[in-house]
């Protein structure tokens, strides 16, 4: 007698084709056949790839955007900044016959007031004014 309780069984593993001769099938003719017998493995694995490789070909692309955004950025920055080192110069072009009347004292007076807030700004005329004297 019989268990009927049991669970009926599946089917086994597949048999996989090996050929009884070594060297009658080559590698290529193997793969072949797996892949012909595994479609949907073959499948997702070229989906993967596909996304994966479509993924890093748009993060290279805008990774190589946003450089170029900021060194353009830089570009602009450094634009005003010579802008406004422009504009202080033309400030200080027109302040320089006031200060050639003014006493001694008081140009010290100014520098060390300049100093004190801010750098003046070097630039070759600048550097050629100077005195040897130490």
């Amino acid at each position: 007698m019989a268990p009927t309780n049991q669970a009926p069984q599946g089917p086994g593993p597949f048999p996989v084709q090996i050929p009884l001769e070594p060297g009658t099938s080559s590698l290529w003719d193997r793969l072949s056949n797996w892949a012909a017998e595994n479609k949907g493995v073959v499948y997702t694995i070229a989906g993967v790839t596909l996304v994966v490789g479509a993924g890093g070909a748009i993060y290279y692309m805008s990774s190589d955007a946003n450089q170029d955004q900021s060194a353009t950025a830089g570009s602009k920055k450094k634009k005003n900044r010579e802008q406004k080192r422009a504009k202080k110069r033309d400030e200080k072009a027109k302040a320089a016959p006031e200060e050639a009347q003014a006493p001694s004292s008081e140009k010290k007076a100014s520098v060390e007031a300049s100093t004190e807030n801010e750098l003046p700004d070097v630039d070759e005329n600048s550097v050629a004014a100077l005195s040897d004297e130490v």
